[in-house]
């Protein structure tokens, strides 16, 4: 009978947890014999520490989104994998045994690599102009701060530079698999992904998690995805300092292509309809610890499916890809048409799969012809993810900057497709930056008598600057609990003759000296004269004593609200 490549889950033993790691090359040492009938396990691969998770203390606010489950660290509670090949009649027999807790499914996982022979609709400038990428980096949603990990073939900065994108790279936090060195892995598919990130969050901090072998291989084994998940868990709940913020998006463009693949729903080793595999409760792990994790549905649509998807079309999103706590992404095109070869719902593990779709098979990155099948319609919604983490990120205080909400946020404000509502083609309908935008990029034009009354109260008389009452507009900034200002107008500054820039001088001098504050920001908060995200005083321009960081002046007259001027959708 032959062997299979198998995942072994042991229960805690001092021994074990003394050799695991999650290091890409570490090994293990004591895989010897672990005195379990038909366990030789492959000493190439340390125990990974796979840790319980528990359900969470429910809160009687009808408005906590906190998740149903929380990790429990215990390190009795924790199990660990190993790996091993089996032969596949003694699966049930080494289950059996008193120190195993479980035997899986390894199977292999591949990219979702485009169909050939179709050329690119429309190119990452389509794709920006289609997401209002102007206006979200306008306001800063552009993933300063955010943590984007591509778990895929490995990452190429200098070509990404080469190509104009220049996101920021944690060395130290990567992790490769594969020969080569983080962030100088060859050019493929995962620099294609990376790439796609960038149209979206171009400041975002690039973790490269060299998974997948290069081409033409391109595969991996399950087991290496746990490790590797393992490794960005542990990123996640590392010491923060107070008021430290660690957002992590994970951008998955791969999956496994068939059933015969895996074990078959319902024998306790599968992994395609199982949430209690390995990987499937890494996936859960990684989403409670504060992780936003994307995963493509897959390459096996019926007008075009992929040569791996054997022909099998339907239910055909499985495992992870498919999982609750993870944004499953469909394809379309810069028409919002859905591309043929994207796989339709449900899925395995949920039924309302794909959750989303991205915009694909465009001309972009230059790795392929075509930045194409879910492969980059993911990371294309990942970026929009980690444009939007810049904006609120994870707090583990605050229910509202949880994985769930963002989800939510980003469905919710999706641009319908297709049949009206929810559809197994296109989930929510296409990501949409614009209505993003609207939400986090809002300004008011705000009469400053209405916010500090003692101004225009003669508190401050200043006879010599006649004329309309002060307006600022006000902007949100996460790191800051007030609005801030940008832009100020006083009217006129004086009267022909007078030392326009002595005025202003003493007019700030006064103010400073009434509001007895000292600190920048909140300084530059009271007085409406200081950009609080730069710590610096805003350009002064014209004798009419106007003071702003933009060039649009506010409307003359009365308040108005206003958006981020997106335009309408198609």
């Amino acid at each position: 009978m032959a062997k299979r490549n198998m995942i072994v889950a042991l229960h805690y033993s001092p021994t074990i947890e003394s050799q695991s790691s999650t290091a890409p090359t570490s090994r293990f040492d004591a895989a010897i014999d672990l005195g379990i009938p038909g366990l030789v396990v492959d000493a190439a691969y340390a125990p990974v520490p796979l840790h319980a998770l528990k359900p969470r203390t429910s809160s009687t606010d009808p408005n906590d989104l906190s998740a149903a489950l929380e990790l429990n660290l215990a390190p009795e509670s924790t199990t660990y994998i190993v790996r091993a090949a089996i032969e596949e009649g003694d699966v049930d027999r080494v289950r059996a045994q008193p120190g195993v807790a479980g035997v899986f499914s390894d199977p292999y996982i591949n990219p979702c690599v485009i169909c050939p022979g179709s050329p690119p609709l429309g190119d990452h400038n389509d794709v920006e102009a289609l997401l209002c990428t102007s206006k979200m980096h306008k306001c800063g949603m552009d993933g300063a701060g955010v943590l984007v990990a591509i778990v895929d073939t490995g990452v190429n900065l200098a070509y990404l530079n080469s190509k104009g994108k220049t996101p920021s790279f944690n060395a130290g936090w990567s992790w490769t698999l594969q020969p080569g060195t983080p962030g100088s892995m060859p050019v493929d598919h995962g620099t294609m992904c990376a790439f796609d990130v960038c149209i979206a969050a171009p400041k975002c901090t690039i973790l490269d998690i060299a998974l997948l072998r290069p081409a033409p291989s391109l595969a991996a084994l399950l087991s290496d995805a746990v490790k590797a998940y393992a490794h960005l868990l542990n990123i996640m709940l590392l010491p923060r300092r107070i008021g430290e913020f660690r957002s992590m998006v994970v951008n998955n463009s791969w999956g496994m292509f068939h059933p015969s693949w895996d074990f078959p729903p319902g024998d306790p080793a599968n992994y395609s309809d199982n949430p209690n595999h390995p990987f499937n409760i890494a996936v859960a792990s990684l989403e409670v610890a504060g992780a936003d994790i994307l995963f493509a549905a897959g390459n096996c649509g019926a007008d075009c499916p992929d040569m791996r998807c054997q022909g099998q079309t339907t239910n055909a999103i499985y495992g992870a890809n498919g999982h609750p706590q993870v944004l499953c992404v469909a394809g379309v095109d810069t028409t919002k048409q859905r591309v043929g070869y994207s796989t339709i719902g449900p899925g395995r593990l949920t039924n309302k799969k794909p959750d989303i779709s991205g915009y694909t098979h465009f001309a972009g990155s230059g790795v392929y012809a075509a930045d194409g099948g879910t492969s980059a319609a993911t990371p294309v919604v990942a970026g929009v993810v980690a444009a939007t983490r810049s904006k609120r990120p994870y707090n583990p205080m605050d229910s509202t900057t949880f994985p769930a909400a963002i989800r939510s946020l980003v469905t919710s404000t999706a641009q319908d497709l297709g049949a009206s509502g929810y559809d197994y083609k296109h989930g929510h309908g296409v990501v949409d930056g614009c209505e993003l935008a609207k939400k986090f990029c809002k300004v008011w034009w705000l009469d400053i008598c209405k916010v500090h009354r003692w101004i225009c109260k003669g508190v401050f008389r200043w006879p010599e600057l006649p004329g309309p009452r002060p307006l600022i507009r006000w902007f949100d900034i996460p790191e800051i609990p007030f609005k801030v200002p940008r832009v100020i107008r006083f009217g006129r500054a004086g009267a022909p003759g007078q030392d326009e820039d002595a005025l202003i001088e003493k007019m700030i001098d006064e103010l400073v000296q009434r509001s007895g504050v000292a600190d920048p920001v909140q300084l530059g908060y009271i007085l409406g004269v200081m950009h609080a995200q730069q710590m610096r005083l805003i350009s002064r321009t014209g004798f009419g004593g106007t003071f702003s960081t933009e060039t649009d002046d506010p409307p003359s007259g009365a308040d108005r609200g206003g958006d981020c001027g997106c335009g309408s959708k198609d």
